[in-house]
């Protein structure tokens, strides 16, 4: 509509993917060099990861633009929900090869012929796999056994995986050691820069002979940056709707009010909430006072700061105040949890630490004391809770006394374990949360029913995901304490054991019991159990009358170290719904100790161990998002839209 009255060839901010808007910022050049040579290797894997509307299509459709179709024949397949039979079927059909119900066998030995043929005219054959993150282990299994094809000392097949983020968590799995081996270039495509927003925007427009009608001012592209997160897809429906806006009241000019106005309009038509502009509320109204986030372990320290990196790019969040509370048992270990957070790219977080003695009726009772006194000195906007332990509860029940708005973000899937504590804690926290946000499996439970319940994932992957490229060598970990690295490639390996709830002695008798009925079924499996500094020599003690040499309670880490334990672990045995996440999104076999019997809980992991076993699958919305949805609802919550009791609770501060 617009495109006439401002003199351009063409809509200059499609959706679909169009290599001739190609637009070459630093890291989509890097990533199309990447590409470009791994293409004229005419063999192996690609992988190309990034957000979703990142430019992974427009990037290979480019670079397809440049090999020539006479020398290569390119197939792509979109719809990745296959099982690896069918996966055969569609690669076929893909190619143009007709399937006609031929069985399996058959069906490769066509398709080896196929591209053999190709091979003898001199051209060679390439599959884009779409949506790749989606693809079972089978499924990429198979996609393997294909690039095996050979014609004399030439590959028949070459294969790019394009997908999300989580295509590379895949990947990671222990099962396809011998794909990653095949894999000549890999790359991930993040968001824009600023200064290349304004230049992906500018570039778009003069591609359809944009002559400054309508004038973009600069604060007009960093409205546009911050409101896209710098990423192409986004900037291109925002920036479609800004000029419709103008052309509609025949502005010649664009500046930040209208880019903000407009993105509030498209988030309202996604969420059913009316359009009103923060900035507007802010002038008009109270000054949103300082969020509280309580961390009361080293998890939930990961989660806040996981979600501090989230709430940094919005400008419609107030300012973070961060507590952290430092008991035995709770945060393993001070310079670890501060490495982990900044591994997330936290460097200030603004810590105040509310120290306390014990864990029992003094603790909670030092805990309340602390914070009651930080509400009254600095009553915050709300209060927001990681987790369901004791801490949480504790805090909980604080801000419900003093009126405080409460935001609880719970961790931990359906099938996550919670012994009779976490329960109560949960259940006491339900009761008091103004604002609930959960796994999206979750919300199907006795929750499902609240109005303030938000399904938004795990925050736990999200973690994993930013923290898993600074996991630490398990070589050097294992070498510091004085474990044999040759765990590393024992078959049987070593099964980490993550114990939050049960005492030390309670601990010390699960493994004692674990390992004499692992020997009675004939493994000897090294138990590893990581503790924090403050429970790691009373769990010693209570295990040095029994513990065989396989059985080892090893020191604090940071979560990075633990991450790169959990990665070549057989299995992970735990109560923490936290480390659930993670172990789930890894692929690894997890098992919870509260819900088996000993006797079973060996059987499992012998069954593991050997080969078999099941592994935890990962219900319908984790994908690795969950901070940007916490920090976009929370936003819509804190002001005013989904609470009255927010602007009462303002009025009263």
């Amino acid at each position: 509509m617009y495109e006439q009255y401002y003199g351009l060839s063409a809509p200059p901010f499609q959706i679909h993917p169009d290599p001739g808007f190609y637009f070459e910022t630093k890291g989509h050049g890097r990533a199309y060099q990447y590409l470009r040579f791994g293409a004229f290797q005419g063999e192996g894997f690609i992988v190309v990861t990034g957000e979703i509307g990142a430019g992974k299509t427009t990037l290979l459709r480019a670079l397809l633009a440049e090999l020539d179709p006479d020398k290569v024949v390119a197939a792509q397949l979109v719809s990745t929900q296959l099982a690896s039979d069918d996966l055969l079927s569609a690669v076929a059909l893909a190619f143009g090869i007709r399937v006609d119900g031929q069985s399996k066998a058959k069906l490769l030995v066509t398709l080896e012929a196929f591209l053999a043929t190709l091979a003898t005219s001199n051209r060679r054959a390439l599959l884009i796999i779409d949506e790749a993150q989606n693809l079972s282990l089978d499924a990429i299994e198979e996609l393997r056994m294909l690039s095996n094809f050979q014609f004399g000392n030439k590959a028949l097949l070459q294969s790019f995986l394009v997908g999300q983020p989580n295509l590379r968590d895949l990947l990671l799995q222990p099962r396809l050691e011998q794909l990653r081996q095949r894999v000549l270039a890999s790359c991930h495509l993040g968001p824009m820069e600023p200064a290349e927003t304004r230049g992906y925007v500018e570039h778009r427009l003069r591609h359809v002979g944009w002559q400054q009608r309508p004038h973009f001012d600069s604060a007009a592209f960093d409205a546009i940056h911050l409101a896209a997160g710098g990423l192409p897809r986004r900037v291109n429906t925002l920036c479609n709707r800004v000029l419709l806006s103008a052309f509609l009241d025949e502005a010649q000019h664009i500046d930040a009010a209208r880019v903000r106005r407009v993105d509030l309009e498209l988030r309202a038509e996604v969420s059913g909430l009316p359009a009103t502009d923060p900035a507007a509320e802010r002038s008009g109204g109270p000054v949103l006072a300082p969020l509280l986030c309580v961390a009361g372990s080293a998890h939930a320290l990961l989660g806040i700061g996981v979600l501090l990196r989230a709430f940094e790019s919005r400008e419609d969040l107030p300012q973070v105040t961060l507590l952290r509370v430092v008991a035995p048992g709770a945060i393993e270990d001070d310079a670890a949890a501060t490495d982990d957070l900044r591994s997330l790219g936290i460097r200030d977080p603004g810590v105040c630490v509310l120290a306390h003695t014990e864990t029992g009726a003094q603790g909670v009772a030092e805990v309340c004391a602390a914070l009651a006194a930080q509400l009254q000195a600095q009553p915050p906007s709300a209060m927001l809770l990681v987790g369901d332990g004791w801490v949480e509860a504790a805090c909980a029940m604080v801000a419900s006394v003093a009126g405080v708005p409460l935001i609880s973000v719970r961790c931990g899937g359906s099938d996550a374990p919670a012994d009779i504590a976490a329960r109560r804690y949960r259940a006491l926290l339900g009761q008091v949360t103004d604002l609930l946000f959960m796994a999206a499996e979750q919300a199907s439970g006795p929750d499902a029913a609240r109005p303030d319940v938000v399904p938004v994932g795990s925050l736990a992957l999200d973690a994993m995901r930013l923290l898993l490229p600074h996991s630490v060598n398990p070589e050097q970990t294992l070498r510091r304490e004085n474990l044999p690295v040759s765990l590393l490639a024992d078959p049987a390996g070593y099964v980490l054991v993550c114990l939050r709830h049960p005492e030390q002695a309670a601990a010390a008798e699960l493994l004692v019991q674990l390992d004499t009925e692992l020997r009675r079924l004939g493994w000897r499996v090294w138990l590893l159990c990581p503790v924090d500094r403050g429970r790691r020599q009373s769990l010693a003690e209570h295990l040095s009358q029994h513990m065989a040499a396989e059985v080892r309670v090893v020191g604090a880490f940071s979560h990075a170290e633990l991450l790169g334990l959990m990665r070549h672990a057989r299995c992970v045995v735990t109560d923490d719904a936290w480390l659930w996440d993670e172990a789930a999104g890894l692929g690894l076999p997890t098992l919870a100790p509260d819900a088996l019997s000993v006797k079973r809980l060996a059987r499992e992991l012998a069954d593991i161990i050997s080969g078999g076993g099941r592994r935890v699958v990962l219900p319908e919305g984790f994908d690795g998002r969950a901070a940007e949805r916490v920090a976009t609802n929370l936003s819509d919550w804190l002001l005013g839209r989904h609470d009255s009791r927010y602007q009462q609770f303002l009025d009263r501060a």
